[in-house]
């Protein structure tokens, strides 16, 4: 199951820092229309989006239940992938246990083992295509000794809830050349910004992204995410000779526009690109803001 959205600092502040009273908190049905995807959160337990996708907690239950999307469309394909299991980065690797098992028509599940950020491990991964577009990754992870029953029955009941239909779509890029989106004067030489913040009843959270999106092909990317009472830093800005961290370019896939950024490890991002009536731009659903040389610090980094 590739997945689409950013993973590794997601899981990692989620897992191991107090996130159960963040604001804009969703206890019932949460859906998004430009995937075509809706899900419930279970009772008695809480969502908030992050920039890793949707993350569910509970105050009772150790662990969380991390919502991502993965661009698989072939059940028998997404069950070889998840049973290779997955390598997220150097520090964060889980292997299945027993393998997986078909739960349903359009969805796999099993249990894994492993290390995110060097931390011990033990996870529910679901997986689930769906006909319409981007099917879902469910992960419920929680550190090995604090796993239980209760977070993979919390997961098993998001997966059942789960509803996929025809995904309506903004996007306003009007190009059927993959050529010519690529070169489109919207996002060439341009830096896009995500930034959320968050308060807890014991600290706060913040993470910045920046993509910077050279005219030449290739971008640059940044992540910084830090927590009152932990800090974390990301950096693709790649340290070789090549320049930024790798290429971008965008396509059309399934009447969508996507921005994919191909970094030199081999690691590749998709991002569904659309434009609101009011000009705002959304990567995944999530707004980012577009700036251009001659916006001071905000400028892109393409030179």
């Amino acid at each position: 199951m590739k997945i689409i959205i950013s993973l590794y600092s997601g899981i990692v502040l989620l897992l191991f820092c107090e996130m159960q009273t963040l604001n804009a908190q969703e206890t019932s049905k949460v859906d998004y229309p430009n995937f075509g995807i809706s899900f419930h959160v279970p009772e008695g337990w809480v969502g908030n989006k992050v920039a890793s996708g949707f993350a569910i907690t509970s105050s009772e239950t150790e662990g969380v239940v991390l919502i991502i999307t993965h661009d698989e469309h072939s059940i028998a394909d997404m069950e070889q992938e998840a049973k290779n299991g997955f390598q997220i980065s150097k520090n964060t690797l889980l292997t299945p246990i027993n393998g997986v098992e078909k739960i349903m028509d359009n969805a796999i599940a099993g249990l894994y083992t492993g290390t995110i950020d060097t931390k011990p491990t033990k996870a529910l991964i679901v997986g689930m295509i769906n006909p319409y577009g981007y099917g879902l990754t469910i992960l419920c992870a929680a550190e090995t000794t604090q796993f239980t029953e209760d977070l993979k029955t919390a997961g098993l009941m998001v997966t059942a809830s789960v509803m996929f239909y025809n995904p309506k779509t903004q996007t306003i890029i009007n190009s059927t050349q993959e050529e010519s989106i690529g070169l489109s004067k919207i996002f060439k030489n341009c830096r896009l910004t995500y930034m959320e913040s968050y308060s807890t009843s014991g600290g706060g959270y913040n993470n910045r992204t920046t993509i910077d999106l050279c005219g030449e092909g290739y971008f640059k990317h940044s992540s910084v995410s830090s927590v009152s009472m932990d800090t974390g830093e990301s950096s693709g800005y790649g340290g070789n000779n090549k320049q930024g961290a790798g290429t971008w370019r965008m396509l059309k896939k399934q009447n969508q526009t996507i921005l994919q950024l191909n970094f030199y490890n081999g690691e590749i991002y998709d991002y569904i690109i659309t434009i609101d009536e009011d000009d705002k731009t959304y990567l995944n659903g999530e707004r980012y803001f577009r700036t251009y040389k001659d916006s001071g610090k905000y400028s892109p980094d393409c030179e």
